[in-house]
Protein backbone atom coordinates (compact mmCIF):
# COMPACT_ATOMS: atom_id res chain seq x y z
CA UNK A 1 0.00 0.00 0.00
CA UNK A 2 2.84 2.35 0.91
CA UNK A 3 4.58 1.52 -2.38
CA UNK A 4 1.38 2.28 -4.31
CA UNK A 5 0.93 5.59 -2.49
CA UNK A 6 4.53 6.58 -3.17
CA UNK A 7 4.20 5.70 -6.87
CA UNK A 8 0.97 7.71 -7.12
CA UNK A 9 2.66 10.65 -5.38
CA UNK A 10 5.59 10.59 -7.83
CA UNK A 11 3.26 10.54 -10.84
CA UNK A 12 1.18 13.41 -9.48
CA UNK A 13 4.34 15.42 -8.83
CA UNK A 14 5.55 14.78 -12.38
CA UNK A 15 2.15 15.84 -13.74
CA UNK A 16 2.30 18.97 -11.55
CA UNK A 17 5.65 19.93 -13.11
CA UNK A 18 4.22 19.46 -16.60
CA UNK A 19 1.14 21.57 -15.89
CA UNK A 20 3.19 24.29 -14.19
CA UNK A 21 5.66 24.34 -17.06
CA UNK A 22 8.65 24.01 -14.73
CA UNK A 23 11.78 23.29 -16.73
CA UNK A 24 14.75 22.17 -14.67
CA UNK A 25 18.14 22.09 -16.33
CA UNK A 26 21.76 22.20 -15.31
CA UNK A 27 24.46 24.09 -17.10
CA UNK A 28 27.54 21.85 -17.18
CA UNK A 29 29.73 24.85 -17.91
CA UNK A 30 28.36 26.99 -15.12
CA UNK A 31 31.14 29.02 -13.57
CA UNK A 32 31.71 29.04 -9.84
CA UNK A 33 30.95 32.17 -7.90
CA UNK A 34 33.66 34.71 -8.49
CA UNK A 35 34.86 35.97 -5.14
CA UNK A 36 38.33 37.45 -4.93
CA UNK A 37 39.85 37.35 -1.44
CA UNK A 38 43.23 38.21 0.03
CA UNK A 39 45.33 35.62 1.87
CA UNK A 40 44.09 36.70 5.29
CA UNK A 41 40.47 36.05 4.29
CA UNK A 42 41.28 32.70 2.73
CA UNK A 43 42.50 31.46 6.10
CA UNK A 44 39.02 31.96 7.52
CA UNK A 45 36.79 29.04 6.46
CA UNK A 46 33.63 31.10 6.98
CA UNK A 47 34.67 33.40 4.15
CA UNK A 48 35.19 30.79 1.48
CA UNK A 49 33.06 31.38 -1.59
CA UNK A 50 30.25 28.92 -2.20
CA UNK A 51 28.05 28.17 -5.19
CA UNK A 52 24.50 29.38 -5.15
CA UNK A 53 21.92 26.65 -4.53
CA UNK A 54 20.41 25.99 -7.93
CA UNK A 55 16.72 25.87 -8.64
CA UNK A 56 17.04 22.10 -9.21
CA UNK A 57 18.56 21.57 -5.75
CA UNK A 58 15.87 23.68 -4.14
CA UNK A 59 12.99 22.00 -5.88
CA UNK A 60 14.49 18.58 -5.09
CA UNK A 61 14.79 19.53 -1.45
CA UNK A 62 11.25 20.88 -1.45
CA UNK A 63 10.00 17.67 -3.04
CA UNK A 64 11.82 15.58 -0.41
CA UNK A 65 10.21 17.59 2.35
CA UNK A 66 6.80 17.18 0.72
CA UNK A 67 7.33 13.42 0.51
CA UNK A 68 8.40 13.19 4.15
CA UNK A 69 5.37 15.16 5.21
CA UNK A 70 3.17 12.86 3.10
CA UNK A 71 4.64 9.72 4.66
CA UNK A 72 5.04 10.82 8.28
CA UNK A 73 2.21 13.26 8.91
CA UNK A 74 -1.51 12.86 8.44
CA UNK A 75 -2.21 16.54 9.16
CA UNK A 76 -0.86 19.49 7.14
CA UNK A 77 1.40 21.89 8.97
CA UNK A 78 -0.60 24.73 10.48
CA UNK A 79 0.20 28.25 9.38
CA UNK A 80 1.17 30.57 12.20
CA UNK A 81 -0.43 33.94 11.58
CA UNK A 82 2.02 36.83 11.17
CA UNK A 83 4.94 34.64 12.24
CA UNK A 84 7.36 37.14 10.69
CA UNK A 85 6.23 39.50 13.45
CA UNK A 86 6.03 37.26 16.55
CA UNK A 87 4.98 40.17 18.76
CA UNK A 88 2.59 41.28 15.94
CA UNK A 89 4.59 44.52 15.63
CA UNK A 90 8.32 44.16 14.95
CA UNK A 91 11.13 41.91 13.80
CA UNK A 92 14.89 42.01 13.34
CA UNK A 93 16.02 42.50 9.74
CA UNK A 94 19.27 42.78 7.82
CA UNK A 95 19.62 46.48 7.04
CA UNK A 96 23.16 46.75 5.68
CA UNK A 97 24.31 49.31 3.14
CA UNK A 98 24.18 46.69 0.36
CA UNK A 99 20.47 46.11 0.98
CA UNK A 100 19.76 49.82 1.30
CA UNK A 101 21.07 50.25 -2.25
CA UNK A 102 18.58 47.65 -3.51
CA UNK A 103 15.73 49.53 -1.82
CA UNK A 104 17.03 52.77 -3.35
CA UNK A 105 16.97 51.30 -6.85
CA UNK A 106 13.43 49.97 -6.38
CA UNK A 107 12.06 53.25 -5.01
CA UNK A 108 14.24 56.01 -6.52
CA UNK A 109 14.53 54.42 -9.97
CA UNK A 110 15.88 57.03 -12.43
CA UNK A 111 16.34 59.64 -9.70
CA UNK A 112 19.67 57.90 -9.06
CA UNK A 113 22.83 58.68 -11.03
CA UNK A 114 22.85 55.78 -13.50
CA UNK A 115 25.74 55.70 -15.97
CA UNK A 116 26.55 53.73 -19.09
CA UNK A 117 29.95 52.00 -18.99
CA UNK A 118 32.46 51.21 -21.72
CA UNK A 119 31.69 47.48 -21.36
CA UNK A 120 28.11 48.17 -22.45
CA UNK A 121 26.63 47.92 -18.95
CA UNK A 122 24.37 50.37 -17.15
CA UNK A 123 25.04 50.84 -13.45
CA UNK A 124 24.43 52.94 -10.37
CA UNK A 125 27.62 53.43 -8.41
CA UNK A 126 27.46 53.91 -4.65
CA UNK A 127 30.37 54.65 -2.34
CA UNK A 128 30.21 52.35 0.69
CA UNK A 129 31.91 54.88 2.94
CA UNK A 130 34.50 57.53 2.21
CA UNK A 131 37.51 55.60 0.96
CA UNK A 132 36.02 52.26 2.05
CA UNK A 133 34.90 50.64 -1.14
CA UNK A 134 32.24 50.88 -3.81
CA UNK A 135 29.06 49.05 -4.73
CA UNK A 136 27.88 48.89 -8.34
CA UNK A 137 24.21 48.12 -8.91
CA UNK A 138 22.84 46.66 -12.14
CA UNK A 139 19.46 45.33 -13.24
CA UNK A 140 18.43 42.18 -15.08
CA UNK A 141 15.28 40.81 -16.70
CA UNK A 142 16.16 37.16 -16.03
CA UNK A 143 16.83 36.89 -12.27
CA UNK A 144 15.85 33.19 -12.19
CA UNK A 145 18.93 32.06 -14.13
CA UNK A 146 22.11 30.99 -12.26
CA UNK A 147 24.11 33.80 -13.87
CA UNK A 148 21.68 36.60 -14.79
CA UNK A 149 22.66 38.99 -17.54
CA UNK A 150 23.29 42.62 -16.63
CA UNK A 151 21.39 44.85 -19.02
CA UNK A 152 22.70 47.62 -21.22
CA UNK A 153 21.15 51.08 -21.03
CA UNK A 154 18.15 50.73 -23.35
CA UNK A 155 16.94 47.41 -21.89
CA UNK A 156 17.83 48.48 -18.34
CA UNK A 157 15.68 51.61 -18.59
CA UNK A 158 12.65 49.48 -19.44
CA UNK A 159 13.16 47.31 -16.33
CA UNK A 160 13.88 50.26 -14.03
CA UNK A 161 10.77 52.08 -15.22
CA UNK A 162 8.64 49.04 -14.28
CA UNK A 163 9.89 48.89 -10.68
CA UNK A 164 7.10 49.42 -8.17
CA UNK A 165 7.66 51.07 -4.74
CA UNK A 166 5.61 48.24 -3.22
CA UNK A 167 8.49 45.89 -4.05
CA UNK A 168 10.38 47.65 -1.22
CA UNK A 169 7.95 46.01 1.22
CA UNK A 170 8.80 42.61 -0.29
CA UNK A 171 12.49 43.50 -0.02
CA UNK A 172 12.08 44.24 3.71
CA UNK A 173 10.35 40.88 4.19
CA UNK A 174 13.35 39.18 2.56
CA UNK A 175 15.66 41.23 4.82
CA UNK A 176 13.84 39.93 7.90
CA UNK A 177 13.74 36.33 6.70
CA UNK A 178 17.47 36.18 5.89
CA UNK A 179 18.37 37.73 9.27
CA UNK A 180 16.71 34.78 11.00
CA UNK A 181 19.07 32.27 9.36
CA UNK A 182 22.01 30.97 11.36
CA UNK A 183 24.35 31.01 8.36
CA UNK A 184 22.64 33.04 5.63
CA UNK A 185 25.33 32.20 3.06
CA UNK A 186 24.42 28.51 3.16
CA UNK A 187 20.73 28.45 4.13
CA UNK A 188 17.52 29.44 2.43
CA UNK A 189 14.11 30.69 3.50
CA UNK A 190 10.65 29.60 2.39
CA UNK A 191 7.52 31.74 2.48
CA UNK A 192 4.03 30.99 1.16
CA UNK A 193 1.10 33.04 -0.13
CA UNK A 194 -0.80 32.92 3.20
CA UNK A 195 2.10 34.54 4.99
CA UNK A 196 2.70 37.09 2.24
CA UNK A 197 -0.96 38.12 2.15
CA UNK A 198 -0.81 38.71 5.90
CA UNK A 199 2.50 40.57 6.00
CA UNK A 200 1.64 42.90 3.12
CA UNK A 201 -1.94 43.52 4.29
CA UNK A 202 -3.37 42.23 1.00
CA UNK A 203 -5.51 39.83 3.02
CA UNK A 204 -7.67 42.84 3.96
CA UNK A 205 -8.42 43.77 0.34
CA UNK A 206 -12.02 42.60 -0.17
CA UNK A 207 -12.19 44.20 -3.61
CA UNK A 208 -9.72 41.70 -5.08
CA UNK A 209 -10.14 37.97 -5.65
CA UNK A 210 -7.35 35.59 -4.66
CA UNK A 211 -6.11 35.26 -8.25
CA UNK A 212 -5.73 39.06 -8.49
CA UNK A 213 -3.93 39.30 -5.14
CA UNK A 214 -1.49 36.54 -6.02
CA UNK A 215 -0.87 38.02 -9.48
CA UNK A 216 0.13 41.31 -7.83
CA UNK A 217 2.42 39.44 -5.45
CA UNK A 218 4.07 37.41 -8.21
CA UNK A 219 5.09 40.52 -10.11
CA UNK A 220 6.50 42.21 -7.00
CA UNK A 221 8.26 39.15 -5.57
CA UNK A 222 10.63 39.07 -8.57
CA UNK A 223 11.62 42.73 -8.51
CA UNK A 224 14.10 42.73 -5.57
CA UNK A 225 15.90 39.84 -7.32
CA UNK A 226 16.19 41.92 -10.49
CA UNK A 227 18.67 44.23 -8.74
CA UNK A 228 22.24 42.91 -8.93
CA UNK A 229 25.40 44.22 -7.29
CA UNK A 230 29.18 43.99 -7.47
CA UNK A 231 30.93 44.92 -4.20
CA UNK A 232 34.57 45.97 -3.87
CA UNK A 233 36.05 46.71 -0.46
CA UNK A 234 39.67 47.60 0.39
CA UNK A 235 41.49 46.16 3.40
CA UNK A 236 40.22 47.57 6.69
CA UNK A 237 42.26 46.70 9.77
CA UNK A 238 42.19 42.93 10.25
CA UNK A 239 39.52 42.52 7.58
CA UNK A 240 41.12 41.84 4.24
CA UNK A 241 40.18 43.34 0.92
CA UNK A 242 37.46 41.50 -0.94
CA UNK A 243 35.42 41.66 -4.10
CA UNK A 244 32.00 40.03 -4.36
CA UNK A 245 31.28 39.72 -8.06
CA UNK A 246 28.56 37.11 -7.63
CA UNK A 247 26.07 39.86 -8.54
CA UNK A 248 22.98 38.18 -7.05
CA UNK A 249 21.62 39.89 -3.95
CA UNK A 250 18.52 37.68 -3.82
CA UNK A 251 18.20 34.33 -5.55
CA UNK A 252 14.44 33.82 -5.71
CA UNK A 253 12.44 30.90 -7.10
CA UNK A 254 8.65 31.16 -7.21
CA UNK A 255 6.50 28.05 -7.52
CA UNK A 256 2.93 28.82 -8.61
CA UNK A 257 -0.15 26.66 -8.25
CA UNK A 258 -2.97 26.99 -10.80
CA UNK A 259 -6.49 25.67 -11.05
CA UNK A 260 -8.76 25.68 -14.09
CA UNK A 261 -12.16 27.31 -13.54
CA UNK A 262 -15.46 26.33 -15.20
CA UNK A 263 -14.77 28.55 -18.20
CA UNK A 264 -11.39 26.89 -18.83
CA UNK A 265 -9.26 29.80 -17.57
CA UNK A 266 -6.22 29.11 -15.38
CA UNK A 267 -6.47 30.84 -11.99
CA UNK A 268 -3.54 31.37 -9.64
CA UNK A 269 -4.55 29.78 -6.31
CA UNK A 270 -1.25 29.57 -4.48
CA UNK A 271 2.45 30.31 -4.60
CA UNK A 272 5.58 29.59 -2.62
CA UNK A 273 8.87 31.48 -2.58
CA UNK A 274 12.18 29.69 -2.02
CA UNK A 275 14.88 32.28 -1.46
CA UNK A 276 18.56 32.49 -0.74
CA UNK A 277 20.84 35.47 -0.30
CA UNK A 278 24.04 35.87 -2.31
CA UNK A 279 27.66 35.60 -1.19
CA UNK A 280 27.52 39.16 0.11
CA UNK A 281 26.07 37.76 3.35
CA UNK A 282 29.51 36.34 4.26
CA UNK A 283 30.68 39.89 4.76
CA UNK A 284 27.52 41.80 5.67
CA UNK A 285 25.59 39.19 7.69
CA UNK A 286 28.53 37.54 9.43
CA UNK A 287 28.73 38.63 13.07
CA UNK A 288 32.51 38.35 13.06
CA UNK A 289 32.89 40.93 10.30
CA UNK A 290 32.87 44.71 10.64
CA UNK A 291 30.12 45.25 8.04
CA UNK A 292 27.51 43.31 10.02
CA UNK A 293 24.41 45.32 10.79
CA UNK A 294 20.83 44.44 11.63
CA UNK A 295 17.99 46.68 12.71
CA UNK A 296 14.32 46.43 13.54
CA UNK A 297 11.48 46.79 11.05
CA UNK A 298 7.81 47.20 11.92
CA UNK A 299 4.79 45.47 10.46
CA UNK A 300 3.16 48.89 10.16
CA UNK A 301 6.00 50.19 7.96
CA UNK A 302 5.91 47.11 5.71
CA UNK A 303 2.15 47.33 5.25
CA UNK A 304 2.19 51.09 4.71
CA UNK A 305 4.90 50.71 2.05
CA UNK A 306 2.76 48.11 0.32
CA UNK A 307 -0.48 50.06 0.54
CA UNK A 308 0.68 53.48 -0.67
CA UNK A 309 2.12 52.10 -3.90
CA UNK A 310 2.66 54.67 -6.64
CA UNK A 311 0.18 57.18 -5.23
CA UNK A 312 2.66 58.47 -2.65
CA UNK A 313 6.04 57.54 -4.12
CA UNK A 314 7.66 60.36 -2.11
CA UNK A 315 6.40 58.85 1.15
CA UNK A 316 7.67 55.40 0.08
CA UNK A 317 11.13 56.82 -0.54
CA UNK A 318 11.15 58.55 2.84
CA UNK A 319 10.07 55.33 4.58
CA UNK A 320 12.88 53.42 2.86
CA UNK A 321 15.42 56.04 3.88
CA UNK A 322 14.17 56.15 7.47
CA UNK A 323 14.15 52.36 7.86
CA UNK A 324 17.77 51.99 6.75
CA UNK A 325 19.28 55.24 8.00
CA UNK A 326 17.74 56.06 11.38
CA UNK A 327 19.56 53.99 13.98
CA UNK A 328 18.71 53.66 17.69
CA UNK A 329 22.09 54.92 18.87
CA UNK A 330 22.44 57.72 16.32
CA UNK A 331 19.69 60.02 15.10
CA UNK A 332 20.98 63.02 13.21
CA UNK A 333 19.06 65.92 11.72
CA UNK A 334 18.25 66.15 8.03
CA UNK A 335 17.89 69.37 6.10
CA UNK A 336 14.62 70.12 4.37
CA UNK A 337 16.37 70.24 0.97
CA UNK A 338 17.86 66.79 1.56
CA UNK A 339 14.47 65.45 2.62
CA UNK A 340 12.90 66.86 -0.55
CA UNK A 341 15.64 65.31 -2.70
CA UNK A 342 15.10 61.93 -1.01
CA UNK A 343 11.37 62.12 -1.67
CA UNK A 344 11.27 63.70 -5.15
CA UNK A 345 14.78 63.63 -6.61
CA UNK A 346 17.50 66.27 -6.82
CA UNK A 347 16.69 67.18 -10.41
CA UNK A 348 13.05 67.91 -9.61
CA UNK A 349 14.00 70.03 -6.59
CA UNK A 350 16.42 72.00 -8.78
CA UNK A 351 13.81 72.47 -11.51
CA UNK A 352 11.30 73.78 -8.95
CA UNK A 353 13.56 76.78 -8.31
CA UNK A 354 12.35 78.19 -11.66
CA UNK A 355 8.83 76.73 -11.69
CA UNK A 356 6.26 78.30 -9.36
CA UNK A 357 3.56 75.71 -10.06
CA UNK A 358 5.96 72.83 -9.41
CA UNK A 359 7.02 74.43 -6.12
CA UNK A 360 3.41 74.57 -4.98
CA UNK A 361 2.81 70.97 -6.02
CA UNK A 362 5.92 69.73 -4.23
CA UNK A 363 5.05 71.64 -1.06
CA UNK A 364 1.60 70.02 -1.13
CA UNK A 365 3.15 66.60 -1.72
CA UNK A 366 5.56 67.04 1.18
CA UNK A 367 2.70 67.87 3.53
CA UNK A 368 0.75 64.80 2.40
CA UNK A 369 3.74 62.47 2.42
CA UNK A 370 4.80 63.47 5.93
CA UNK A 371 1.31 62.52 7.11
CA UNK A 372 1.70 59.11 5.45
CA UNK A 373 5.08 58.65 7.14
CA UNK A 374 3.48 59.54 10.47
CA UNK A 375 0.74 56.96 9.87
CA UNK A 376 3.51 54.36 9.52
CA UNK A 377 4.68 55.25 13.03
CA UNK A 378 7.59 57.60 12.30
CA UNK A 379 7.53 60.91 14.15
CA UNK A 380 9.02 64.01 12.51
CA UNK A 381 10.21 66.78 14.81
CA UNK A 382 10.91 70.22 13.33
CA UNK A 383 14.20 71.36 14.86
CA UNK A 384 14.58 74.57 12.87
CA UNK A 385 11.94 76.22 10.72
CA UNK A 386 8.59 78.04 10.80
CA UNK A 387 5.73 76.57 12.83
CA UNK A 388 3.41 76.44 9.81
CA UNK A 389 5.43 73.48 8.49
CA UNK A 390 3.99 71.25 11.21
CA UNK A 391 0.69 72.99 11.78
CA UNK A 392 -2.41 70.86 11.32
CA UNK A 393 -4.37 73.92 10.22
CA UNK A 394 -4.58 74.60 6.51
CA UNK A 395 -3.38 78.14 5.87
CA UNK A 396 -1.94 80.12 3.01
CA UNK A 397 1.81 79.70 2.83
CA UNK A 398 3.85 82.86 3.44
CA UNK A 399 6.05 84.57 0.88
CA UNK A 400 9.40 82.77 0.72
CA UNK A 401 7.89 79.44 1.85
CA UNK A 402 10.04 77.47 -0.59
CA UNK A 403 13.33 78.63 0.95
CA UNK A 404 11.86 78.05 4.41
CA UNK A 405 11.18 74.42 3.46
CA UNK A 406 14.67 73.91 2.01
CA UNK A 407 16.39 75.50 5.03
CA UNK A 408 14.35 73.69 7.67
CA UNK A 409 15.91 70.98 9.85
CA UNK A 410 14.10 67.79 10.80
CA UNK A 411 14.75 65.06 13.33
CA UNK A 412 12.96 61.73 12.92
CA UNK A 413 12.26 59.41 15.82
CA UNK A 414 11.98 55.63 15.68
CA UNK A 415 8.44 54.24 15.76
CA UNK A 416 7.04 53.59 19.24
CA UNK A 417 6.97 49.84 18.47
CA UNK A 418 10.75 49.84 17.84
CA UNK A 419 11.48 51.84 20.98
CA UNK A 420 9.28 49.46 22.96
CA UNK A 421 11.13 46.45 21.51
CA UNK A 422 14.50 47.98 22.40
CA UNK A 423 13.29 48.73 25.94
CA UNK A 424 11.98 45.19 26.41
CA UNK A 425 15.26 43.68 25.18
CA UNK A 426 17.21 45.97 27.51
CA UNK A 427 14.94 45.15 30.46
CA UNK A 428 15.32 41.44 29.81
CA UNK A 429 19.08 41.82 30.07
CA UNK A 430 18.69 43.79 33.31
CA UNK A 431 16.21 41.26 34.68
CA UNK A 432 18.86 38.55 34.47
CA UNK A 433 20.53 40.31 37.40
CA UNK A 434 23.96 39.33 36.07
CA UNK A 435 27.11 41.19 37.00
CA UNK A 436 28.38 43.51 34.24
CA UNK A 437 30.95 42.02 31.88
CA UNK A 438 34.49 42.60 33.11
CA UNK A 439 37.01 44.44 31.00
CA UNK A 440 39.21 41.33 30.90
CA UNK A 441 36.37 39.29 29.33
CA UNK A 442 35.74 41.95 26.69
CA UNK A 443 39.46 42.31 25.92
CA UNK A 444 39.90 38.56 25.71
CA UNK A 445 36.93 38.18 23.32
CA UNK A 446 38.27 40.98 21.13
CA UNK A 447 41.77 39.50 20.96
CA UNK A 448 40.35 36.03 20.27
CA UNK A 449 38.93 37.48 17.06
CA UNK A 450 42.24 39.11 16.18
CA UNK A 451 40.73 42.59 16.26
CA UNK A 452 42.59 45.77 17.10
CA UNK A 453 41.02 48.30 19.45
CA UNK A 454 40.50 50.66 16.51
CA UNK A 455 38.72 47.98 14.49
CA UNK A 456 36.51 46.99 17.44
CA UNK A 457 35.69 50.67 18.02
CA UNK A 458 34.64 51.03 14.37
CA UNK A 459 32.47 47.91 14.60
CA UNK A 460 30.73 49.24 17.73
CA UNK A 461 30.53 52.76 16.22
CA UNK A 462 32.43 54.07 19.22
CA UNK A 463 35.77 55.78 19.85
CA UNK A 464 39.04 54.04 20.74
CA UNK A 465 38.96 55.81 24.11
CA UNK A 466 35.57 54.16 24.79
CA UNK A 467 37.15 50.74 24.11
CA UNK A 468 40.09 51.58 26.41
CA UNK A 469 37.75 52.66 29.20
CA UNK A 470 35.58 49.54 28.89
CA UNK A 471 38.51 47.13 28.78
CA UNK A 472 40.31 48.70 31.72
CA UNK A 473 37.14 48.66 33.79
CA UNK A 474 36.92 52.42 34.23
CA UNK A 475 33.63 52.42 32.35
CA UNK A 476 30.75 49.92 32.27
CA UNK A 477 28.98 49.02 29.03
CA UNK A 478 25.56 50.68 29.05
CA UNK A 479 22.35 48.65 28.79
CA UNK A 480 21.78 50.28 25.40
CA UNK A 481 25.16 49.14 24.04
CA UNK A 482 25.27 45.73 25.77
CA UNK A 483 23.11 43.80 23.24
CA UNK A 484 25.24 45.02 20.32
CA UNK A 485 28.48 44.22 22.16
CA UNK A 486 27.29 40.69 22.97
CA UNK A 487 26.28 40.10 19.33
CA UNK A 488 29.50 41.59 17.95
CA UNK A 489 31.82 39.56 20.19
CA UNK A 490 29.46 36.57 20.21
CA UNK A 491 29.41 36.43 24.00
CA UNK A 492 26.72 34.77 26.12
CA UNK A 493 25.70 36.35 29.41
CA UNK A 494 25.04 33.04 31.13
CA UNK A 495 28.73 32.20 30.89
CA UNK A 496 29.91 35.14 32.96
Amino acid sequence: MKHLAKTLYSKLLHLFHQVMGITISRNPNQKETNVALDEEFLEDPTTQSSKQITLQDRVNKSEQNLELNYQDSAKPRQFKKASLFPDSKTNVAALSLVLYGVAEVLSQKMNLSWKGQVNNTFSYEREAETGKGKIFYYVTDNPETPQPETLAEEAALVVINEFDPRACAIHLIYCALVASLDKPWSGNFVIDDKQLLEYTGLVKRRDLCKHEKLSILYSLLRQPAQVLACIASPKQGKVGAFTVADLKIWDISIIRDFETDKTGNNKLVGLKVIGQAGVWTKYFLNKSKCHYYTGIITKKTVQKLFSIGKQNAGAARMLVWLTFQIKPEFQDCVMGKTLMEIAYGADKVSTAEQDRQLRRQMADDLETDLKVVKEAGWQAELETGPAWLTSSKTAKRPIGYWNQILNSRWRFHLPAEVQERLTVDSNQLSANNIQPLSGNVIRGARKAKGWSRAFFATTMEKSVSWVDAVETGTRQVSQKDLPKLLNTLELHLNRY
